[in-house]
């Protein structure tokens, strides 16, 4: 087990059963973050112009050529803020958490530059703690299980990194002359902490993501035709394949996925259930549709 989630479990357990000596410094720390968090989501003002960080530079290159040619996104939900500003929260308690837990936070929130050919792109980790670069994630009760837990951990994160985690933690790390740790991650549904650590040896992974982002960069600033990286799946339901196509979890959670899938790209009830409120499905092609089902009954 991580000495982090080892301490931090110590506290939080000592806590169920009686006061902790918290320091007033690091209360009120946690209460200057908790100001900040609800500046930076209500009041900043933020353009929305198309810029190349360490925190986006690592996310598939199809969808960030959507974002740089403007494409259409979809609007956010109204409860997008509310979302975003929970993931500050988490943030803010997980630090002054692992202070009162007697964890040494060498650095916070610190903004980097890094030079990768001829362009500069910058960034702003969370911790470093025993000189590693950590990331601190709120997530959601999936990714906590599958993810960040033991189930799942760094390999889990490597194989499905849509949103770029993997290099950001290493671009991070490159900045500062010195290695990622890896993700302190909090449930933000059951409030347990997971702590996903890097591989030990960790030199090639660091490579890769380098070599990444500067993939990524040359793709960008040349305005490489627009390929997408991704294909669409068969669709299966009580584990038989229906002949219908939907998205993969690579673009079910893109933003950019109707102007990249185009007209073929249907919102649907799940077209095979007979409930009467059935979940909704990204489809691609629709080969079966619900209403011959319906009609054949």
């Amino acid at each position: 087990m991580s000495s982090i989630l080892n301490r931090v479990q110590m506290l939080l357990t000592e806590a169920n059963k009686a006061s902790v000596d918290i320091s007033s410094q690091i209360v009120n720390e946690f209460g200057e973050a908790c100001k900040e968090a609800f500046k930076k989501q209500f009041t900043d003002i933020r353009d929305n112009k198309f810029r190349i960080r360490m925190s986006s530079i690592g996310r598939p290159l199809c969808q960030l050529q959507m974002e740089k040619s403007n494409a259409e996104a979809e609007p956010m939900p109204y409860n997008f803020k509310m979302r975003n500003l929970f993931g500050d929260l988490i943030e803010a308690s997980a630090v002054a958490i692992m202070k009162a837990a007697g964890i040494r936070i060498e650095e916070l929130q610190k903004h980097v530059k890094l030079k990768l050919g001829k362009h500069n792109i910058n960034g702003a980790y969370d911790v470093k703690i025993q000189n590693k670069i950590w990331d601190i994630k709120s997530a959601s009760p999936w990714a906590s299980d599958n993810k960040f837990s033991d189930e799942g951990g760094f390999d889990a994160i490597l194989k499905q990194d849509t949103f770029g985690y993997v290099s950001q933690g290493y671009l991070y790390a490159k900045a500062e002359d010195t290695d990622f740790g890896g993700w302190i991650a909090i449930n933000k549904s059951t409030g347990e902490w997971a702590v996903a650590e890097t591989p030990l040896s960790d030199k090639q992974y660091s490579k890769d993501a380098i070599e990444l982002a500067q993939k990524n960069i040359e793709a960008l600033e040349s305005d490489a035709p627009f390929k997408r990286l991704f294909e669409d799946q068969e669709e299966t339901f009580n584990r038989k394949t229906t002949g219908n196509r939907t998205l993969g979890l690579e673009c079910r959670f893109c933003a950019y996925k109707k102007p990249c899938w185009g007209a073929e790209l249907q919102y649907l009830p799940q077209q095979q259930s007979k409930a009467l409120n059935p979940k909704w499905v990204w489809y691609t092609k629709v080969n079966n549709p619900r209403e011959e089902n319906e009609n054949q009954e």
